[in-house]
């Protein structure tokens, strides 16, 4: 499976061109607790039909849509446990005619009294604190080598969830997150021109932060801004200054190292399971409301094409070392 030169998806590995323009950080089915029982999601189980139907008529087609816009992959950024099936993304990649690559990984340590954390338990997937570090990389390395639950079903990508500027002992998105983070790959070794740091629009628009992004990116590193909804009493324009700091990276000459994404999820984090985060269409929404609105604010052909299409295309493919 580990096919160099290649990117794994559920479908099996592909070319980085087969993928077009690419979402970087989306959500299929992300059912993280189970708000009838009122207890946290702790293994993956078959989809039920009820779930099924409901991501076949609302997720399929305007994902499948995508397709018209250039856009023929995205990035599932939904750890274990809370994917579907593996067989599900599967079926939802044929369905779509999308390419879809799944993480293996860990999300973060989530604060107690926030979305579904009613105790302290409930903050991080209990495995996560009873494994040793070795367990922990076995699971990932089993997932994207032998395959999730033993099918022929294998993650692309490693999701790492951290969310302060400390992390904590089982642990981006607060100012100062992206550099523990990265702090802790570069001491570990890690290429960094493999890394993704999401959730990271509101670090470049904040002029200091901004500059130790660009430092990051100096080193290797990528960012990718996400959330990027367009509603709200301000509409798009609380975006210009993303859009102003995106041309600041490439007049630098580093937007190599810029990427997108929305964050459209189908999950339980708040409520019962359904679309939630970014308004509809879903995965859709980038193409018909964020780039336009980000293009009227003077994004430039040659910046969208880069973020969206070749920096993923560099990113995701397999390397050998």
């Amino acid at each position: 499976m580990l096919t160099d030169g290649k990117v794994i998806t559920a479908r099996g590995p592909v070319e980085p061109e087969a993928l077009g323009r690419v979402l970087m950080h989306e959500h299929l089915h992300s059912d993280i607790y189970d708000w009838e029982k009122e207890e946290l999601v702790l293994e993956e189980k078959p989809i039920t039909p009820e779930r099924r139907e409901l991501l076949m008529r609302e997720a399929i087609p305007p994902l499948r849509q995508c397709n018209d816009h250039g856009c023929h992959a995205l990035v599932d950024a939904t750890p274990p446990p809370w994917r579907a099936w593996p067989s599900f993304y599967v079926e939802a990649s044929e369905a779509a005619k999308m390419h879809i690559i799944l993480s293996t990984g860990f999300y973060r340590e989530v604060e107690h009294g926030t979305y579904w954390v009613k105790t302290p338990d409930d903050g991080i997937w209990p495995f996560v604190r009873q494994a040793s570090v070795e367990e922990l990389a076995e699971m990932c390395v089993r997932e994207i080598v032998e395959g999730i639950h033993g099918t022929d079903v294998h993650a692309g990508a490693i999701k790492l969830g951290t969310s302060a500027p400390e992390m904590t002992e089982a642990d981006c998105t607060k100012l100062g997150a992206e550099t523990s983070q990265l702090t802790l790959l570069d001491e570990e070794g890690v290429d960094l021109s493999r890394v993704v740091i999401g959730h990271t629009g509101w670090h470049l628009m904040d002029p200091d932060c901004r500059a130790v992004c660009l430092e990051w990116m100096r080193r290797g590193a990528n960012f990718a801004p996400t959330n990027l909804r367009m509603d709200g009493d301000d509409g798009p324009e609380r975006w210009r200054p993303l859009v102003e700091a995106i041309h600041e990276v490439f007049d630098t000459g580093l937007g190599e190292h810029l990427v997108l994404g929305l964050d459209c999820a189908f999950a339980s984090e708040s409520e019962a399971f359904h679309y939630c985060i970014i308004p509809p269409p879903p995965y859709l929404y980038m193409f018909t409301h964020t780039l336009p609105a980000f293009r009227e604010m003077g994004l430039t052909p040659d910046e969208e094409e880069q973020m969206m299409a070749a920096n993923p295309q560099r990113i995701l493919p397999v390397r050998r070392t």
